[in-house]
């Protein structure tokens, strides 16, 4: 199930209770053994509020849920934050690359959809290429996770075979220079043809050397974002999308300022609205382009009709929604629209929530 069917479906539940449990977790040992006892505490919380509030035979189900989930899980394989969404009819558990600033468990009658709408919002792909003294593995990325090792007719390239059989050339350092460009162009070329005419960028482990020899004889050094220096010791699957997730991080900071940019212009244009009822309206209505809001900024609103909303303290209640973003957010993606959630709006007159409309 991808990110965007996960949001429709925790959305759209009409169950009287949902437990969201948000908790930051570790990629790597020994962090991550902290993280266990950390899920561990949560589910306790969330089943200690449930038997304190409500029923035992009413929420004898979700308890159910939750214990099992707190047996299952497999701590090994966290990335940034985990989300726990549990109610009648779902059990689901999310895997963000992004930090929350929302930990904790949150009981409603609707499900705290941030970090899903923050991982869609902020979603870049990218290839990873290691190449190593053994050849090369190329590797489809999303965000922080590896999701895909690629077999085609191109990858994975055996071990380098333009090897010197020159005795007389062993000493001859252009010779074997010439040898590796060959190699690396060779490389290059099987790159090329793999991503055709997509729009890629490429993060590739290896040497400096390497690196700078592969950009000489690229035809096309434009889809190399960068490297990182290789570390034999360190080349499994989720080592390396750790360090390549850091490092993509900054391709992130860069749209970001587009979108900025893309604001300012609209402004002139009487083409950004900040007002909340009138951002809900627009969403509603199908005019929402892009949706830039304020990861600090969160509001429960009470759904009046799908043109109306009032602004409440308590997310408790029929048609409450905890975090208006989430909806907003959903009703774009429906209308071809895109939601981005930024640390700070430079702007501060369209903090900390602004829309650009298309009319």
């Amino acid at each position: 199930m991808t990110e965007k069917q996960l949001l429709q479906m925790l959305i759209r539940v009409q169950d009287e209770l949902c437990i969201t449990i948000s908790i930051n977790t570790h990629r790597t040992h020994p962090d991550n053994l902290s993280d266990r006892i950390k899920i561990k505490n949560f589910i306790g919380e969330a089943i200690d509020r449930l038997t304190d509030k409500y029923d035992k035979r009413v929420v004898a189900g979700l308890i159910k849920q939750l214990e099992q989930i707190a047996h299952e899980l497999d701590i090994n394989y966290n990335l940034e934050s985990l989300h726990i969404f549990v109610s009648d009819t779902i059990a689901e558990v999310f895997k963000s690359s992004w930090e929350t600033n929302q930990e904790g468990v949150h009981i409603s009658n609707t499900f705290a959809v941030r970090p899903l709408v923050k991982e869609i919002g902020r979603q870049t792909s990218y290839l990873v290429m290691l190449l190593s003294q053994s050849g090369v593995h190329l590797f489809r990325a999303l965000n922080g996770r590896i999701v895909e090792d690629i077999s085609s007719e191109e990858f994975p390239i055996a071990e380098n075979q333009f090897y010197n059989t020159f005795p007389d050339k062993s000493s001859d350092a252009k010779h074997l220079d010439d040898l590796l460009r060959e190699y690396l162009n060779r490389v290059d070329k099987a790159l090329l043809r793999y991503i055709g005419n997509k729009k890629s960028v490429t993060l590739v482990f290896c040497t400096e050397d390497n690196y700078s020899k592969l950009l000489q004889v690229a035809d096309r050094p434009s889809i190399y974002y960068g490297y990182l220096p290789i570390d034999y010791n360190n080349i499994e699957t989720h080592q390396l999308e750790s360090r390549a997730w850091n490092f993509m991080k900054q391709e992130l900071v860069r749209k970001n300022e587009d979108y900025f940019k893309e604001l300012e212009a609209a402004v002139g244009k009487g083409l950004v609205i900040t007002d909340l009822q009138e951002i809900y309206r627009a969403c509603q209505d199908g005019r929402g382009d892009i949706l830039v809001v304020q990861e600090s900024f969160h509001q429960a609103v009470k759904i009046l009709s799908d043109q109306d909303i009032a602004i409440v303290d308590n997310p408790i209640g029929l048609d409450t929604i905890d975090d208006i973003s989430s909806l907003l957010a959903l009703l774009i993606d429906e209308r071809g629209g895109q939601t981005v959630y930024v640390p700070q709006i430079p702007n501060e007159e369209l903090q900390p929530i602004a829309l650009k409309i298309r009319y």
